[in-house]
């Protein structure tokens, strides 16, 4: 039989309904929000429907009740030493420099313009021809192939 849902805290704000239910999920309590949707859409109804619900199963409510009461308080037992963080970002990628003056202002040069001005001319439409590893340093003015 599926455990009742019961509602512990309502609010007019989705983001802080949010919040809250990411630090009980975190205390490894199931919840969830109801009304969330209609609110975050016209949040001008959140009077109306009764703002967004967090709801817990009932046999968690005292336990849920008890973490809100600690976090309106400011005084959380949370233990940051052990959550498990993301994965750092990825590096970005190597940016390209001129070997004339070292400048980072260069620019992959994507077509060749003289084709491309001329397909635009007879054609009636640009037919770009793609110069791949080519760069145009804007500072210098070099132009070079990348190996």
């Amino acid at each position: 039989m599926a455990e009742r849902l019961i509602t512990i805290a309502t609010f007019n704000d989705v983001t802080e309904a949010h919040i809250l239910k990411g630090r009980l999920e975190a205390e490894g309590i199931l919840c969830f929000l109801g009304d969330e949707n209609i609110i975050g859409v016209q949040p001008f109804y959140a009077n109306a429907v009764g703002g967004v619900k967090l709801k817990v199963p009932e046999t968690d409510v005292m336990e849920a009740k008890a973490i809100l009461t600690r976090i309106q308080e400011g005084n959380t037992l949370f233990d940051y030493d052990t959550i498990e963080l993301a994965p750092p970002m990825q590096e970005h990628e190597v940016v390209n420099t001129c070997p004339n003056c070292g400048s980072d202002n260069v620019e992959q040069v994507k077509f060749n313009k003289t084709v491309f001005s001329i397909s635009y001319l007879f054609l009636g439409f640009p037919v770009p021809f793609l110069n791949r590893k080519k760069y145009t340093c804007h500072e210098c003015g070099h132009t070079w192939k990348s190996n």
